[in-house]
C-alpha cells in the first residue's frame, strides 16, 4: 500500500471515528444536545413564534451560548433544509460569533459524493461549540467540546476556515 493510500485511509478512518464519537455523544440525549424536526402543523408554528428567540451572550461561556448556537443552526435549516456547511458557518458568524476561527467540513466526500452530515466548529471562550447537521441525520446535534491544542475545533483533512 502506497504512502498516499495509507494517508487517505487514515484520514477517512479519523473522520469516520470522529463522526461516530460525536453522534454517540449526541445520542446520549444530554442537556447540551439539541435535536429538532421541522413541523408543518399550525399549532407547532404558533408555539415556536410565541417563544422568545434566545440571545447571544458575548460575555458568557460556550455552555451559556450553546442553546443560542443550536437555535441559529436550526433556524438556518428551517429556512433552507439544503443549507451547506459554508452557508451554515456564515450564518453562525453573522449571528454574533464572528467569523474568526469558525471551521467547517466539506459538503462533498473525496470521491465527489454528497456528505451524509457536516460539522461546524466555533471557538468561544477557550472551548468549542460543535454542531452537526445534514441530510442523513435528524435535525441538529450540538455540544461543547474542549478546544484542540492547535486552537481549532475540528480535526481532519478538508477542514475549511471562515476567517
Amino acid at each position: 500500500m502506497t504512502v498516499k493510500k495509507r494517508i487517505a485511509l487514515a484520514a477517512f478512518a479519523l473522520a469516520a471515528a470522529s463522526a461516530l464519537i460525536l453522534s454517540g455523544c449526541a445520542a446520549g440525549a444530554s442537556e447540551s444536545s439539541s435535536s429538532s424536526k421541522p413541523s408543518s402543523s399550525p399549532a407547532a408554528s404558533e408555539t415556536a413564534k410565541a417563544q422568545k428567540a434566545p440571545k447571544f451572550l458575548p460575555e458568557g461561556s460556550a455552555k451559556d451560548n450553546l442553546y443560542y448556537f443550536s437555535w441559529v443552526m436550526e433556524q438556518a435549516l428551517a429556512a433552507d433544509p439544503a443549507t451547506d456547511a459554508t452557508t451554515m458557518a456564515q450564518k453562525i458568524a453573522d449571528s454574533g460569533f464572528g467569523a474568526a476561527g469558525i471551521q467547517f467540513t466539506l459538503d462533498r466526500t473525496a470521491v465527489g459524493l454528497a456528505s451524509d452530515s457536516m460539522f461546524v466548529g466555533v471557538p468561544f471562550a477557550g472551548e468549542c461549540l460543535v454542531g452537526q447537521f445534514g441530510p442523513k441525520i435528524s435535525g441538529v446535534k450540538t455540544d461543547v467540546e474542549p478546544a484542540l491544542a492547535s486552537g481549532g475545533c475540528l480535526l481532519g483533512t478538508g477542514i475549511q476556515t471562515l476567517g
